[in-house]
């Protein structure tokens, strides 16, 4: 029974109790007040129960306890207080469990150490208080969240939380807690998003694990005034510049990484240049662009794969870029197809220059595409090969794509009919791959700003490519980029509507629409502003599937599920809500 996101109101009847054989029970986004009746947990056959974002008073019954075949518990949004009770320890089958944004006392009863099956456990924004229970670090299969986060825990945090090893996200901020960051935690290989901020923490941060690179941004240490490191944010352990000893080893100890990054910026900014002036001008730019007419003796060869392509190759395999080879296109360049001789096809992106006003955004462009994607070796990004820099044959060369977007893809009732429900979860995968290594390995982090069906490219055997890193921007750490609106309407993340402030999860969010996208079969404008207004975490999924395929098959719909709860908490409007690329990404592989 779902009768989610409307507008029941009334008290939560008893008589539930009575359906004997109901498995499933969701009344989320209401405005259901009154208690939680005890009845309900005599279902015995009850595995998912919603009462999230209601109304709902008073305390959780103790007859929680009686639905052992309960797998999901969402209590999360609405008024309940008093203590979590200890019966929640026999629910041995709990998977998820949500108390979040209530007013829980108390602390967090040690039988929480029972429920040996959690993935997901989140108890934030309550009034729990006390210490974190050691005995939590017995929930090894904690996995997707642990989120104990605005509270007042005190006391230390408990070295056991190192056996979650794997454990992707990690929320203890804004609590009383105290003491140094246990070293255990840097065991923690599977952990990409960790929070400690706004608590009374103190020492030196560990080094290893999630600790080892300051570049993070799934890393928030901020407001602990008693931390210190070599991160930013932080002061040092011990600050020895203003004394150096008789022999020179502290100037040394500053000065030579200083002059060595020097060195190694100057370096890869020769290496740039070198690249971008070998390009054989055997066209001259527009005058208006005044450029030096510096002439370059040796034809260029604007990339080599088997064999050595040349520049006169290009023109020559698309009859000087003739309409008929004409692919696709946007505001600053057109796309076209190019067979060369050996049967190699490429596609070949031409800047425009036939707009006066547009031509100085496109040389912008087309430069800070080739500066995000020379940088980017991954199997979802689509393969680069080279560039050529000669006035009105500027141009960049990328494999090509035989299936050509996602987007028309989609559009196409005939040729959407081919992305079958295993395709779509591969081509959702392989998205989150690609951005959880741009955001997570690149470094700096790549952000790609334009995030949508148009920019997902697909192979012969529908395999997705992430395309298109003109609006691209790398990331200093702990830095947002202060620009201009760029992306596509629809997909944009809320933030930049009041702030240019760009930041990683501006990608996570249009993450999310394309992931609503690919299940729905076409944008899902007015399903994500539904989620956004009622900030429901759960939506019934059969509804929404695209109707152009058949049902799919439950361990496939199992999957779909994973793909949509994921889509949800993309779409935070609080950036800082949403999940990193690097979590979603590892748990789709996992599925």
């Amino acid at each position: 029974m779902d009768f989610s996101k409307n507008k029941v109101q009334g008290d939560l009847s008893s008589k539930w109790g009575s359906c004997e054989k109901l498995q499933l029970l969701r009344m989320a986004g209401n405005s259901v007040n009154g208690n939680i009746p005890g009845e309900i947990f005599h279902l015995k056959q009850l595995q998912k129960l919603d009462l999230s974002s209601n109304q709902l008073s008073g305390t959780i019954p103790s007859q929680i306890g009686y639905s052992l075949n309960l797998y999901s518990l969402n209590l999360g949004g609405n008024k309940l207080s008093g203590k979590i009770p200890i019966e929640i320890g026999k629910l041995s089958n709990l998977q998820y469990l949500d108390l979040s944004m209530n007013m829980l006392l108390g602390e967090i009863p040690i039988q929480i150490r029972d429920c040996s099956n959690l993935l997901s456990l989140n108890l934030s924004n309550n009034h729990l208080n006390g210490t974190i229970p050691f005995q939590i670090g017995s929930l090894a299969t904690l996995q997707i969240l642990l989120d104990l986060s605005y509270n007042s825990f005190s006391g230390e945090i408990p070295a056991t939380i190192g056996h979650l090893l794997n454990l992707i996200s990690l929320n203890i901020s804004n609590n009383n807690l105290s003491d140094s960051i246990p070293d255990e935690i840097n065991g923690m290989l599977s952990l990409s998003n960790l929070n400690l901020s706004y608590n009374h923490l103190e020492g030196k941060i560990p080094k290893g694990g999630i600790f080892k690179s300051n570049s993070s941004t799934s890393l928030d240490l901020s407001n602990n005034q008693g931390l210190c490191g070599d991160f930013k944010g932080l002061k040092p352990c011990s600050v020895s510049l203003s004394q150096p000893n008789g022999d020179g080893s502290d100037k040394e100890s500053v000065v030579i990484p200083i002059v060595a990054s020097l060195g190694g910026a100057l370096f890869l900014l020769l290496i740039f240049v070198g690249i971008f002036f070998l390009c054989y001008k055997k066209n001259s730019r527009p005058s208006r662009l005044k450029v030096s007419s510096v002439k370059i003796p040796n034809p260029f060869s604007v990339l080599y794969f088997n064999g050595r392509v040349i520049y006169e190759d290009i023109i020559e395999a698309t009859n000087n870029f003739d309409d008929k080879y004409f692919i696709g296109g946007g505001a600053f360049g057109n796309v076209y197809k190019a067979q060369l001789k050996g049967g190699q096809m490429l596609a070949v992106k031409k800047l425009k220059y036939d707009d006066e006003s547009l031509v100085i955004d496109s040389i912008k462009t087309f430069e800070n595409e080739v500066k995000s994607i020379t940088e980017t070796r991954h199997r979802n990004i689509v393969k680069f090969y080279g560039f050529c820099f000669a006035g009105i044959h500027t141009f960049l060369v990328y494999e090509y794509m035989d299936k050509g977007s996602l987007a028309d893809m989609l559009i196409d009732d005939m040729k959407s009919i081919e992305l079958d429900w295993v395709k779509r979860v591969e081509i959702v995968t392989g998205v989150a791959s690609a951005l959880s290594y741009m955001h997570h390995d690149c470094s700096p982090l790549l952000i790609h700003r334009d995030i949508s069906s148009k920019n997902i490219l697909l192979s012969s055997n529908l395999e997705a490519h992430v395309s298109d890193f003109g609006t691209a921007r790398f990331l200093k750490p702990n830095s947002p980029i202060w620009t201009s609106f760029a992306g596509t309407y629809g997909y944009a993340a809320p933030e930049l509507a009041y702030t240019m402030a760009v930041t990683e999860k501006c990608d996570v969010f249009s993450f999310g629409v394309l992931a609503f996208e690919i299940l729905t079969g076409k944008h899902p404008g007015d399903l994500v502003s539904d989620i956004q207004a009622s900030n429901v975490q759960k939506i019934d999924l059969k509804e929404i599937l695209d109707p152009r395929l058949p049902s799919p098959p439950n361990n496939v719909l199992n999957e779909l599920e994973m793909v949509e709860n994921l889509a949800v908490s993309c779409l935070h409007t609080n950036p800082q809500s949403r999940p990193t690329m690097r979590s979603i990404s590892q748990l789709l592989i996992k599925m």
